[in-house]
Parts: C-alpha cells; structure tokens; sequence
C-alpha cells in the first residue's frame, strides 16, 4: 500500500491549498485503523479517499480528485468504495467535516448520502466547517 505514497502525496499538493505533508500521509496510511480507496486513470492515480474506522465509527478525512480528472465521478466512485470497506471493519456511520464555502464537496456528501449535523465557527480560521453524517 505505501508503494504509491508518493502518488497520493501528488495528488495532496495538488488538492488543497493547506496539504498534509508526505511524513503525515504515510503515518496515516500505514495506521492498521486506516481505510483507503484510490483510483487510477491510464496508469495515473488521480485521486484518493482517507478515512479511518474506530469501534463502529468512522470518519472521512480526505477525498481528493486531481483537477484534471474532476466531474467525471471519481469522487463518488471512491466514496462508495470506502463507505464499503468501512461497513466490512464494522462501522454503522460515517462522519466528516468541510469547509462551508465548499458548495461542491457538500453537495457530493449530500448527493452520497450525508446530512448536515451541526456547524463549527471558524473551524478553519477563515471558515466555519458543517459536519455531516451518514448512516453505513
């Protein structure tokens, strides 16, 4: 699995604004609570989901699709294969948080399922964060 760590490390910088840093993303992969999904497109991973599953929670953490390869359902492919596998380590739900000025990403949430559990002010500094939930 940590083979393309370098890959997804790519698709972070290209991602967001604020990324994790390679040494983050590898601690998080190789953590026997991590779930991951990927997709690869002519030989290229363009994207990838990070969550991790505690007892019969689980929480996403990151979906990332490069620019490149956005609006061509990458995004819900990936979700769907990781609630899946997150369903198999025993979790019932699923929980997140974004950005509230992300309008797409929400609308991917709500679109796979998620609703709207509360807002945090000035989550981010400069934004609040919704936190969403769905049912596994």
């Amino acid at each position: 699995m940590m083979s393309n760590i370098d890959e997804i490390y790519f698709v972070e910088k290209n991602c967001f604004g604020n990324p994790w840093t390679r040494e983050m993303l590898e601690s998080e992969i190789s953590n026997k609570l991590s779930v991951l999904e990927t997709e690869n497109k002519n030989g290229i991973l363009c994207g990838f989901a990070l969550g991790r599953v505690i007892a019969d929670e689980a929480e996403l953490f990151k979906i990332a699709v490069l620019p490149e390869y956005q609006r061509q359902g990458i995004a819900e492919r990936m979700l769907i294969a990781l609630h899946e596998k997150m369903k198999a380590r025993g979790a019932m739900v699923c929980f997140l948080e974004v950005r509230e000025k992300n309008e797409a990403a929400i609308a991917l949430y709500e679109k796979a399922g998620y609703r709207r559990v509360r807002v945090i002010p000035r989550y981010y500094g400069d934004d609040n964060a919704v936190v969403l939930k769905r049912e596994l």
